[in-house]
């Protein structure tokens, strides 16, 4: 059921995505509309539907626009500006393909095509990229536990920022860890979760 819901979401924004550059389109090819307002139009296009796109597919694995990590958030300006470096490309084909010069829409509306597929890339990004760094909750299940797991009980960020802190359950730099000279005696434990980031920076150990 899930999986049915995630490819109704997809298909709709694919929809919505395809329905506005074949209205650009055909404003562009009958004459209705100038190359610049085609363009203005184009490039609007692109960042508001290839922002839906990465937000809907890190949505499905409970990451929330707040919560992508800087180099997520540059993936997605880089591919946005990719996309608009193809613009000019498609609109000088529009013209030379116009209703005035005797070109058809079909295989205007046909390249169409190739720029949804790159949306549904960006989509399928926005979950593996998600799916590759969770958020991860800290979970202390000791009855008796050191003043670092206490500190950290609870909290939730993204796998890659406990990567950056350098802290794991088990860590040796956990004062439970330290005072027991080398044994494993920590019992916490990492858990996936969808809950929202904890705010603020985790604490130092």
């Amino acid at each position: 059921m899930t999986e049915l819901l995630q490819e109704q979401s997809a298909d709709r924004g694919a929809q919505n995505y395809r329905s506005g550059l074949r209205s650009a389109v055909r404003s562009l090819w009958s004459g209705a509309m100038d190359e610049f307002q085609s363009w203005e139009i184009f490039q609007l296009s692109i960042r508001n539907n290839f922002t839906r796109a990465y937000r809907d597919g890190s949505k499905e694995v409970g990451i929330l626009p707040a919560e992508w990590t800087p180099a997520e958030r540059m993936w997605l300006e880089d591919k946005i500006r990719t996309e608009m470096g193809f613009i000019d490309g498609f609109l000088d084909a529009i013209e030379a393909g116009s209703k005035a010069n005797g070109g058809k829409l079909t295989p205007l509306f046909k390249r169409v095509e190739s720029w949804i597929k790159r949306y549904q890339e960006v989509y399928t990004q926005g979950q593996m990229t998600a799916k590759t760094d969770p958020k991860m909750k800290w979970i202390k299940t000791a009855l008796e536990s050191c003043v670092d797991c206490i500190r950290l009980d609870g909290k939730v960020k993204r796998l890659s920022q406990w990567r950056a802190a350098d802290l794991q359950p088990q860590s040796p730099r956990l004062a439970c860890m330290r005072s027991a000279g080398g044994p494993t005696v920590c019992k916490c434990h990492f858990e996936k979760t969808t809950e929202r980031l904890s705010s603020g920076p985790l604490p130092r150990i």
